[in-house]
């Protein structure tokens, strides 16, 4: 009798995920230490890998344990394919470099704050949305369906998906009034009343458009979706992907002052702003990747998007509509 064949273990998805998940954790360290030397503490890093790194990814599979994505069909590994969504995040990253300034040199200057967010809000639309979509749809004939925005997935919202979404969107909500320090305003009254009655809706509202949509649609729809092809796992894209949402931040720290809101100061060096890049945004990426991944719903990503911005924005949309 023949001997039974033996079966030589591949390496599978779980060891690209294994890879991946191991260089993030290096980048991670060597970000930390490099901003350790300066006024961003060990503490305040950690602090935020528990908080948005691990807990609220956790609540998050939590919540949704036992639901079945919406249907989807993958995305192509196919090299033309590839390079396109290469070249758009290379496009994503100029505009957040310093292409937005040089649009607006070709406009006419906003008058108000109000037609300033709504330009803000239109030229992210246009870069992060529109472009994408019609690269996709044009070159390889991608549906809104494959990017999560078709009737199951907003039929889903009806499910335990949505119970999901209104459970994420009150604790990150809690945890912004509480810890955020966008909230300032609101906690000390500067922002009370009716302005924070109706500015508070209406930032999410506005947030889940100018952040959540145009975020999640390229991030998550686009380039996770396309990393998870390329790698041939859906968990590495998650690791990889939370690196590039984090690094497509850096250089509008270094070159549009963009680090002044978050302490970086107003000319930060190149390592400086790519080690924040890794150490907080990619990071905060975690909860929305495993979002996506678990429910292939946009609609999700987005509304809970929204949410995590709303408070901490609630103060200048209330002067952007001159609320107070």
């Amino acid at each position: 009798m023949p001997a039974a064949p033996t079966h030589r273990s591949s390496p599978g998805p779980l060891t690209g995920s294994t890879l991946a998940a191991a260089l993030f954790v290096v980048a991670w360290i060597a970000a930390v230490a490099r901003l350790s030397a300066g006024t961003f503490g060990l503490e305040e890093a950690l602090t935020i890998l528990v908080v948005m790194g691990l807990v609220f990814p956790a609540l998050a599979l939590l919540l949704l344990k036992g639901v079945r994505p919406v249907p989807f069909a993958p995305a192509s590994a196919s090299p033309r394919e590839l390079l396109a969504t290469a070249v758009l995040f290379g496009g994503v990253a100029f505009y957040v470099g310093g292409g937005s300034g040089a649009i607006d040199a070709l406009l006419p200057t906003p008058a108000g704050e109000f037609s300033r967010l709504a330009l803000t809000t239109a030229k992210k639309l246009a870069v992060f949305v529109v472009l994408p979509y019609a690269v996709l749809r044009v070159g390889f004939g991608r549906t809104l369906a494959e990017f999560g925005l078709g009737r199951d997935a907003f039929r889903a919202l009806w499910s335990r998906q949505g119970v999901a979404v209104v459970a994420l969107a009150l604790a990150f909500c809690a945890f912004q009034w509480f810890a955020g320090r966008g909230a300032a305003p609101l906690r000390s009254g500067e922002i009370s009343g009716l302005a924070l009655y109706v500015g508070l809706p209406l930032s999410f509202a506005w947030l889940a458009v100018e952040a959540g949509l145009v975020e999640e649609f390229f991030f998550r729809a686009v380039l996770q979706e396309r990393l998870a092809a390329a790698l041939g796992s859906p968990r590495a894209a998650v690791f990889v992907g939370a690196l590039l949402f984090g690094l497509a931040h850096a250089p509008g720290y270094v070159l549009r002052g963009a680090g002044v809101v978050d302490g970086l100061g107003a000319a930060p060096g190149v390592l400086d702003a790519a080690a924040y890049a890794v150490a907080v945004p990619a990071v905060a990426s975690f909860v929305f990747a495993v979002l996506w991944l678990r429910t292939r719903n946009l609609w999700v990503g987005v509304l809970v998007h929204g949410a995590v911005d709303a408070v901490p924005n609630t103060a200048e949309i209330v002067r952007a509509f001159g609320l107070g």
